[in-house]
């Protein structure tokens, strides 16, 4: 599940925010649902949630963002910030139509395809900004943050 939230995403002194849920086997939509309401009710600059599955993940990556923050042994689900960057989701958008040149010139790239490149770059795990299993140090990180 991707959702965006792209009103006023142009304002130049407005920080916007990915937060990704991750759990070890995804979110039904139901807990979804009240986990992404509980957010977008709270703060207003957050422009992707998204139900990220640990498995589906690079093990280098998942081991990076752990390291960065000292091996926490966190529940299901657990939250990871970054800072939305638009030009990182141009350059993953263009990267994989020129990794996958035949498939774009045929018309066979999915949405699919790019919804999981524009993920890929809006989680970076080499730039999340916090980690962790409380969605209320989410609300507060951000709202201190912006």
């Amino acid at each position: 599940m991707f959702s965006k939230k792209n009103e006023n995403l142009d304002e130049p002194f407005q920080k916007w925010y990915c937060i990704g849920i991750m759990t070890d086997h995804g979110l039904e939509d139901e807990e979804y649902d009240v986990l992404s309401k509980r957010i977008r009710d709270s703060i207003q600059n957050v422009s992707v949630i998204s139900d990220l599955i640990r498995v589906k993940w690079d093990r280098e990556k998942l081991q990076s963002l752990n390291e960065r923050f000292q091996h926490p042994a966190y529940s299901d689900p657990c939250f990871i910030i970054n800072e939305f960057i638009p030009e990182d989701i141009k350059k993953e958008r263009k990267l994989l139509q020129k990794n996958n040149k035949w498939k774009r010139l045929f018309g066979f790239l999915s949405p699919m395809d790019y919804m999981e490149a524009e993920t890929k770059a809006a989680h970076d795990f080499d730039k999340s900004l916090l980690y962790t299993d409380d969605v209320n140090q989410v609300i507060q990180y951000i709202l201190a943050n912006s």
